[in-house]
């Protein structure tokens, strides 16, 4: 293994591990969880499965459909999106176990842990993002649909995120017979995630160019 790919690999698994966090922390607050997580939510409530079970089955899924939809514009190496999903499913459910009634039921500590979730899950973005490894298997498969469709990635992952939502709701109202795991901080996740991920990435880009400024001298 090259010396540069070994720090990628450990940023990747913490970045992994702080995304885990910031879903379980939005687990903790029961204000509503990102559109990502949504429907493993929903189906970890409805079924027998761990959330992170849940995340893993149906990551399995979006990588059977990027199969599907690229043909052979599926490489094997794509194929590596699955040690990633298993760690990160790991990480959901250990979180989730370490953070079990830690946040009372109470508006006034439960508002400031669900904006918690968001930042600690934009930071875990942004650390996997500089690594630079993997995609995740639903940002894979939504830029699948965009290369095979021709539209832009972020439209489409923007629709990909509300029809999970909107499958997660569904599958709620049936199984559960209510709305669950889709909340307030459904929504803060969805406005606030993506650009709190973008901010934080810049902060490390900003720190590695410093750092190497300093070495230079």
């Amino acid at each position: 293994m090259s010396s540069s790919l070994f720090p990628r690999i450990l940023l990747f698994t913490a970045g992994l591990y702080i995304m885990g966090l910031g879903v379980a922390l939005s687990v903790a607050a029961d204000l509503g969880t990102s559109p990502i997580s949504c429907l493993p939510y929903v189906l970890s409530a409805a079924t027998p499965l761990t959330m992170g079970m849940a995340t893993f089955v149906l990551n399995i899924i979006f990588v059977l459909l990027q199969i599907i939809i690229l043909k052979h514009g599926f490489k094997i190496w794509h194929l590596l999106q699955l040690p990633g999903l298993f760690l990160f499913s790991f990480f959901i459910d250990l979180n989730n176990f370490l953070l079990t009634g830690l946040v009372p039921d109470i508006y006034a500590v439960q508002f400031p842990v669900m904006l918690l979730s968001c930042v600690v899950l934009a930071a875990g973005i942004a650390l996997l993002l500089k690594a630079d490894l993997l995609m995740m298997p639903g940002d894979a498969l939504a830029r699948a649909i965009a290369q095979v469709s021709g539209k832009k990635f972020g439209i489409i992952k923007v629709a990909f995120d509300v029809t999970l939502v909107a499958v997660a709701a569904a599958v709620s109202l049936i199984f559960l017979q209510g709305i669950v795991g889709i909340r307030e901080g459904s929504l803060a996740a969805a406005l606030s995630v993506g650009f709190l991920a973008g901010f934080f990435r810049k902060l490390l880009s900003r720190r590695e160019q410093t750092c190497t400024r300093l070495r230079g001298r």
